[in-house]
């Protein structure tokens, strides 16, 4: 893991709620690729706790786009470190056609730089949205994508034939109480499918990252067995299979 020194060329307001920094930095983070992250630290404010876990939402040579909430304030020309990069990219099953992405009660952003990438690759992407996630731009997102508004209780008219299809699903919610909420999520498709095979249904897990290489276990996620793995070195995502949601 390497500390790269950036550099916020240009903050771009999305909507009253998210804003997007685009970012010069070495070629030490070119090889990002969706579902890994960065910890990033702003030079002029000194926090003498943790840096901020941000995700990258597309990536080209020596440079990084990353989505903030609106409420942080960010200025052009504002040094930046980031340590990374962190964790594991999503792991798509070889014979892919059809991804789920549901941002249950929380922004889709660790979700977007996935898109540009199933995209390339001819995968249709259906991106659903409920509570909080429905504050996305989502105009910002490619049209082949299909969105979709569902309620708090993440129903929407069609669901069991969206979820049918899917091939895989990743899903990301708010971090408050996550096993609680993919619990939640696990009892919905055990209702809508007969069965929930292994590496179908991924939690895009956002736990506090105090030093992203495993040494501090603070990011410890329970497994069946009695294992554990750890949110930023085998995660973000981990196969709900594997997670005792009851």
């Amino acid at each position: 893991m390497n500390d790269t020194p950036a550099i916020i060329e240009r903050v771009s307001r999305m909507n009253e709620h998210y804003q997007r920094l685009h970012l010069t930095c070495d070629d030490s983070l070119n090889e990002l690729k969706p579902g890994q992250t960065v910890l990033a630290r702003v030079a002029a404010r000194w926090d003498p706790y943790l840096r901020e876990h941000w995700w990258p939402v597309a990536v080209s040579p020596n440079k990084l786009v990353i989505e903030r909430p609106a409420s942080f304030r960010y200025e052009p020309g504002q040094a930046v470190s980031l340590l990374g990069i962190v964790g594991q990219p999503f792991r798509y099953r070889r014979t892919l056609r059809n991804v789920l992405l549901i941002a249950a009660d929380a922004a889709p952003t660790p979700l977007i730089l996935s898109i540009a990438w199933l995209l390339t690759n001819r995968i249709s992407v259906t991106l659903v949205l409920s509570g909080r996630g429905t504050q996305y731009p989502a105009q910002h997102l490619p049209k082949e994508v299909e969105i979709i508004q569902a309620d708090e209780q993440l129903s929407w008219p069609n669901r069991v034939m969206t979820v049918g299809w899917a091939d895989q699903v990743f899903v990301t919610t708010a971090a408050d109480d996550e096993l609680a909420r993919f619990g939640q999520i696990w009892t919905l498709f055990r209702e809508l499918r007969a069965e929930i095979p292994k590496g179908y249904l991924f939690g895009v897990f956002q736990p506090s990252l105090p030093c992203g290489v495993g040494a501090c276990q603070a990011c410890m996620i329970p497994l069946r067995g009695g294992e554990a793995c750890l949110a930023c070195v085998d995660g973000p995502a981990i196969d709900l299979t594997t997670v005792p949601l009851g």
